[in-house]
């Protein structure tokens, strides 16, 4: 099929979020990412990721967060990986946010 790619797993931590645009009621931000993305064969290189275009429930990432991409080997283009990775998406965080609340009440006070 003409243009089909073959994405790979791979996992980058996100070095630095640019604001590209701004919408034209202020509202909202089109970002892109710098990104040390680490493959499977172990190799890193920076790469640049764009926004996410049809995912309604993304949750962008901050500098410093680790999540699940996904590379194409041949173009070298390299997208986030919202159905594998919990933390890309607002239901994702929200469970997330569930689990470590559920944690903190679940752990001992300190002691004095």
């Amino acid at each position: 099929m003409f243009g089909k790619k073959n994405w790979e797993s791979a996992e980058a931590t996100i070095v630095l979020v640019h604001i590209k645009r701004v919408s034209g009621d202020g509202l909202t931000p089109t970002r892109e990412w710098a990104a040390d993305v680490r493959k499977a064969d172990g190799t890193v290189v920076r790469a640049k990721i764009d926004e996410p275009r049809w995912v309604t429930d993304f949750w962008p990432p901050d500098a410093g967060a680790v999540v699940k991409v996904q590379v194409d080997p041949k173009s070298g283009i390299v997208r986030f990986d919202t159905k594998n990775d919990p933390q890309l998406t607002m239901t994702g965080q929200d469970k997330l946010e569930a689990d470590r609340f559920a944690a903190a009440l679940d752990e001992k006070p300190p002691t004095t």
